[in-house]
């Protein structure tokens, strides 16, 4: 399934970027952006707009792309795996649609290390997941259904 995924982080800002829905704009929050301060991770962020828009309920989406976007710009992705963590957030992996890749095994080894570098440490609970792991946390949002 394929899902449209709204750009809300670069690393081309080293700031968190805050989303305006009343605008469809973006602002500077007051702190670091992780990928950037770790120095790491390249990819472009967002959410899955089927799922909602911040600051309520969604579900947020990095993109395994070199491509480069724009704050705002809408990328058409294939979820490929998560990253599970303890307190809920959990980070869905993506590739764009014209991408053969369909799980996180496939990935290439420079980008699954490139992702771990991202969240170095993992506690009890936590870890990176393949695409059936991903469409439960993507059905268990949606309330069981998937109606994206």
């Amino acid at each position: 399934m394929l899902y449209n995924v709204k750009i809300e982080q670069t690393n081309d800002y080293p700031k968190r970027m805050k989303y305006i829905p009343e605008t469809d704009s973006f602002v500077e929050k007051d702190c670091d952006s992780l990928s950037y301060h770790r120095g790491v991770y390249q990819y472009p962020y967002g959410w899955m707009m089927e799922s909602g828009t911040p600051p309520f309920p969604h579900l947020d989406v990095m993109i395994l792309t070199d491509k480069h976007y724009e704050l705002g710009d809408v990328a058409k992705v294939r979820i490929i795996g998560v990253f599970v963590r303890n307190d809920g957030d959990h980070k869905l992996m993506s590739v764009l649609e014209d991408r053969d890749i369909t799980e996180f095994e496939q990935l290439t080894e420079e980008e699954k290390d490139n992702l771990f570098k991202l969240y170095p440490y993992i506690h009890d609970g936590e870890g990176w997941f393949g695409s059936e792991v991903a469409q439960k946390v993507i059905d268990d949002f949606f309330g069981g259904k998937n109606n994206a």
